[in-house]
């Protein structure tokens, strides 16, 4: 009989070319879509935070469980190559320089006392994914919950009883990732200008109310009728690194059908059309409204995996991590816990070549009383560190 193993991937608040980085840039966005139909389609996530665990945890996968981690989070046969892509991304995204931002991002290995992991998996999880190692007594699930909280809450993460005891119960080992993200907006909104106002559905329907912030700026701003959509980039801290990039549908036209769009116009066309637009019209001023918003999110991903082809590692008979542990193991659950909080002083976490830009004769605005989609990107590399969609208003 197979031990459980349980891979609990926990994200913190966001508040707010290497060849290797197009890997989890281009996995983030399908991820999101399979997410988001789980999630009645208002969502946050960190794409990236999931890419690192999912990564590290290939690492101690064989056969088909290797295969299918492979294919979906497109990761390259050598594992040498996949250290050294994760060493070099890691340091260009999660360590910035940019005043205003602040972006952390720590692995956690909890292991059962007794349970033997080989060492070869052990150095890969320390060494190179720069995992904390501590070992706990699982069959006091109340005390290892306990200390595994205080490790992490440690470690500076802003997220706090991240694990609970049943998770240790049926477990020998618990793999987990904490990431978060706070930007303050390199130009912020006026809270005396925030509103009350109405939000609608695609189809003009008000479903219900949000506080609506305001302001007019000198920002990236472009009419991509390529993906069916407005496209605005808000910036963070003071050296263009890091940004919120707001896609507002046109009226009319679902999150849906835009976000299956961005299956071939990819966020790197979106940037160069943003530039491109600077370049012919110059930087100049858009009307922004954007509701304050937080979004918590707390979804098993076993299903969306499936959905991306990942159904091996989930299964006692068919799971195969030989390089982990001489036990015969599977994964019972992974498990994503995350947050997003917007407001006016930052965010707290080749279609597209043939795109139509009309001429701007007033002042471009977008106007997000709608649903849209959002991501939180280190722009050199097209990382996204966090991503959503928001469709459910509420006032906050």
């Amino acid at each position: 009989m197979k031990c459980i193993i349980l891979f609990i991937l926990t994200i913190a608040s966001c508040y707010a070319e290497v060849e290797f980085s197009g890997r989890p840039r281009n996995f983030s966005i399908e991820l999101l879509h399979h997410t988001q139909l789980e999630t009645d389609g208002h969502v946050v996530i960190s794409p990236f935070g999931i890419w690192t665990l999912m990564t590290g945890v290939a690492l101690g996968a064989t056969g088909r469980s290797r295969s299918q981690l492979a294919r979906a989070f497109l990761l390259p046969k050598n594992q040498n190559t996949i250290l050294d892509g994760y060493k070099n991304l890691t340091k260009i995204v999660l360590e910035p320089k940019t005043q205003g931002v602040q972006l952390t991002s720590k692995n956690f290995v909890f292991t059962d006392k007794g349970f033997a992991i080989y060492p070869d998996f052990k150095r890969a999880l320390t060494s190179n994914f720069g995992a904390m190692l501590i070992e706990l007594d699982f069959t006091n699930p109340k005390s290892a919950a306990r200390i595994a909280n205080t490790a992490i809450e440690s470690s500076g993460a802003t997220v706090s009883n991240v694990l609970r005891s049943d998770d240790f119960e049926k477990s020998r080992m618990i793999v987990t990732n904490v990431i978060s993200f706070k930007g303050l907006w390199s130009s912020p909104f006026n809270e005396s200008d925030t509103t009350v106002e109405k939000f609608y559905d695609e189809n003009k329907k008000e479903i219900g109310q949000v506080k609506m912030m305001y302001q007019r700026a000198m920002l990236p701003y472009s009419n991509l009728q390529a993906i069916s959509a407005s496209v605005v980039e808000l910036p963070y801290g003071n050296d263009n690194k890091y940004s919120m990039l707001i896609i507002l549908p046109y009226p009319k036209i679902n999150v849906a059908e835009v976000y299956q769009k961005l299956s071939v116009v990819t966020l790197k066309d979106i940037f160069a059309k943003l530039e491109s637009d600077v370049k012919e019209f110059g930087i100049e001023d858009v009307d922004v409204k954007l509701p304050r918003f937080k979004i918590s999110t707390n979804v098993v991903l076993n299903k969306p995996l499936n959905s991306m082809g990942v159904t091996d590692i989930f299964n006692p008979k068919l799971a195969k991590f030989e390089k982990v542990s001489k036990n015969e193991l599977y994964i019972s659950a992974i498990v994503h816990k995350a947050d997003i909080e917007v407001t006016e002083s930052g965010t707290v976490a080749s279609a597209a070549t043939s795109a139509y830009f009309s001429d701007r004769i007033s002042t471009p605005t977008i106007e997000a009383n709608r649903p849209f989609i959002y991501f939180v990107i280190e722009k050199s590399t097209t990382t996204i560190i966090f991503s959503g969609i928001y469709s459910k208003p509420s006032i906050f």
